[in-house]
C-alpha cells in the first residue's frame, strides 16, 4: 500500500499539475478532496475546484516544469518534495504577465484513502515566488 501510495503522490505531481493532464486527475483525487495552500485565504474544496486552481497557475506558466525530488510514505500519508520552474507569460491570479522565470521548490502532505487523494496540504516558497516574477522586491 506505501508503495501505491507514493506512486499516486508522484502521479499527482508529474502528471495532474506537471502536464495539465486532468483525466488522470480523476483517476487518483477523490471528489471531495481538499487542498490547504498557502495561496488561497480559505481551503479549496473539491477536486473540481482544485483542478481550477492549479490549472490558473499552470495557465501563468504555460511552460511549467514540475519535478519530483523525492516521496515517501508512511501509511495513508505521502511527503513529497517537489520544484516548479516556469516563465511567467500570463495572468497569475490577476497578476500580469512579468516575462520573468521563476524555480520553487514546495512540500505536500498528501492523505490517500483507498487510492484517491483526501486531503493534501502544501507548503512552498510563495513570497520567493513573488519576488522572482517581480511583485515584491527581493530582500536586502
Amino acid at each position: 500500500m506505501t508503495t501505491d501510495n507514493v506512486s499516486i503522490g508522484r502521479s499527482f505531481f508529474e502528471n495532474v499539475l506537471g502536464k495539465g493532464d486532468w483525466a488522470s486527475g480523476d483517476q487518483i483525487m477523490a471528489s471531495d478532496m481538499v487542498m490547504y495552500h498557502p495561496s488561497s485565504p480559505e481551503p479549496v474544496r473539491s477536486s473540481e475546484a482544485i483542478k481550477g486552481f492549479l490549472g490558473a497557475f499552470r495557465a501563468g506558466f504555460p511552460d511549467l516544469n514540475l519535478t519530483v525530488e523525492f516521496a515517501f510514505a508512511q501509511g495513508e500519508m505521502v511527503a513529497v518534495r517537489w520544484r516548479a520552474r516556469g516563465t511567467h507569460t500570463a495572468s497569475l491570479f490577476g497578476i500580469p504577465a512579468s516575462g520573468k522565470t521563476m524555480n520553487v521548490a514546495g512540500i505536500s502532505i498528501l492523505r490517500i484513502v483507498d487510492g484517491k487523494i483526501v486531503e493534501d496540504w502544501v507548503a512552498e516558497d510563495t513570497i520567493g515566488l513573488m519576488q522572482q516574477i517581480g511583485v515584491i522586491p527581493p530582500m536586502g
